[in-house]
């Protein structure tokens, strides 16, 4: 579908005839639209390893417009199209571990406050415990196939030791996934119960529900080695409106920043609340100067684009 006029236009569709190229292929198509390619032999061996598909994600912000007809700007080269994809695996590295922190922050304290609440580690299979039966049960599968098909020796030691097949909680919870344990989290009986835990982390439970929703989305992109750098987010976490920590005094695109002309939440919101999180669940965490850092190794890489607002370092967040 394409726009004209303000008007929604709906193409009439074709059969996919484009067939395989061989990597010098690649190479001469890539030359033919514009870019630079003074060393072959090297971008031949990044293609080699690292498909045309995949690289093109990071060279489509270097493409004139119209974006369709694939024309690369003036000057641009294949060196700065890997350089974005080389800053972007970095970029996930850095958000994946900055996000394993406060998965295992989360697992402590559900763990914590709820066996405490029932006194006994076997709470979580407590119908009682939650909102909804059916995802109950459907969590009580999970446990039990992450139990059955587990390697962890900590597991199997308790399978022949014990009757109970399913271990306490401080035990089975280590297996789970970040997505069911946040959907573990969601379904808690009452929001005393939420809000017992989200207090750990400066945090309402509706905002932290929020927060986790975006974090589990952004943790599958980094997890799956997919695009991170500039995507707008599906997942649109609540704004903090009364923080008890350092914040920022906001986390979209300025309208008057010319080279994004949208409003849309990008990944700088989701640094934001990695940020804050870290701040409350690891005082020393290197988050924030790492990521500083990561951005100043690579100059070329527009931050626009990832919704940075041109004062961010001057924000208490950050500082």
């Amino acid at each position: 579908m394409r726009m004209f006029g303000g008007f929604s236009v709906f193409m009439e569709k074709t059969s996919y005839k484009k067939e395989p190229k061989t990597f010098q292929e690649q190479l001469d198509l890539l030359k033919k639209r514009g870019l630079d390619i003074p060393n072959e032999e090297k971008a031949r061996r990044i293609l080699q390893n690292i498909s045309y598909n995949r690289l093109s994600s990071y060279w489509y912000p270097l493409l004139k417009e119209p974006k369709e007809d694939e024309i690369f700007k003036e000057g641009v080269s294949f060196e700065a199209a890997f350089r974005l994809y080389q800053f972007d695996s970095e970029l996930r590295l850095l958000t994946f571990y900055a996000i394993e922190q406060i998965e295992v922050a989360l697992r402590t304290q559900i763990i914590y406050h709820q066996s405490h609440k029932y006194n006994s580690g076997f709470w979580y299979e407590k119908p009682d415990a939650f909102q909804s039966y059916p995802q109950y049960a459907a969590f009580l599968n999970k446990i039990c196939e992450s139990v059955k098909s587990t390697k962890e020796e900590f597991i199997k030691k308790y399978g022949r030791k014990y009757f109970e097949f399913i271990p306490p909680a401080w035990k089975s919870f280590e297996i789970i996934s970040f997505t069911a344990l946040y959907s573990t989290y969601k379904n808690l009986r009452t929001s005393e119960d939420k809000n017992r835990i989200s207090d750990h982390f400066r945090l309402n439970y509706n905002v932290f529900i929020s927060w986790m929703d975006t974090l589990v989305y952004i943790r599958n992109i980094c997890a799956h080695h997919s695009r991170l750098w500039n995507i707008k987010l599906t997942k649109s976490p609540v704004w903090l409106r009364s923080p008890r920590g350092a914040w920022v005094s906001r986390w979209e695109n300025e309208e008057k920043n010319l080279s994004t002309k949208d409003k849309e939440l990008k990944c700088y919101a989701v640094f934001c609340i990695i940020a804050y999180l870290l701040n409350s669940v690891n005082p020393y965490h290197q988050f924030n100067r790492k990521l500083k850092e990561l951005i100043s190794s690579f100059p070329e890489v527009d931050i626009a684009h990832m919704g940075f607002t041109d004062y961010w370092l001057e924000e208490d967040l950050w500082k």
